[in-house]
């Protein structure tokens, strides 16, 4: 056990100090402008989510733009930041913004008590495998990802604190607006 620990350690180093190998990690991660990959998760209750059907062209449903927020129960940012989601969901929703989070790693039984515990009203996707969270560039959490109708992500942040709320949510909620404004054909942000 101790061997495993040692070499998993010097494995770690050499990576973290490598630059190519470090640059190789990063470029796995998704960035501003890029499109948002396509993928399938479901609900609590089992419902699907596909999120071809909410953005893009052929949307079914159709939105200007969807926050989706990666967060686990034993993540205390992602306990701080989903009210404040929250609250922008309500401000948002008559415009065609829609919020979802996105339970990475755990079960429903654990997702469903956690959501329960803080209250939430914001639907909530099973990510129990990390699939997802693996196609974004697995960064830590909570991650905030905001993407317009076309599936282009306009906004990402990773990490969430009582220091950096105002900047952050500052940051998200002017993306919102632009979206909002190039979604109703007003130019003038």
């Amino acid at each position: 056990m101790k061997r495993w620990l040692l070499l998993m350690t010097l494995v770690l180093l050499y990576v973290s100090m490598n630059p190519a190998l470090s640059c190789a990690q990063e470029n796995g991660r998704l960035k501003i402008g890029d499109d948002m990959p396509g993928f399938f998760l479901t609900d609590l209750n089992g419902a699907p989510f596909f999120i071809k059907e909410h953005l893009g062209e052929n949307a079914k449903v159709k939105h200007a733009g969807i926050i989706f927020s990666f967060c686990a129960s034993w993540c205390k940012p992602c306990k701080k930041e989903i009210p404040e989601l929250e609250k922008l969901q309500k401000k948002y929703t008559e415009k065609g913004i829609a919020t979802y989070l996105i339970a990475v790693g755990e079960k429903k039984k654990i997702v469903s008590k956690f959501i329960k515990e803080i209250g939430t009203s914001l639907p909530v996707l099973v990510d129990r495998y990390q699939k997802v969270l693996e196609q974004v560039g697995r960064p830590g959490l909570p991650h905030t990802i905001f993407v317009d109708n076309n599936r282009k992500v306009r906004y990402i942040n990773t990490g969430f604190s009582e220091k950096t709320a105002d900047e952050i949510l500052g940051k998200l909620e002017d993306e919102i607006k632009a979206v909002i404004a190039a979604d109703s054909g007003d130019s003038g942000e």
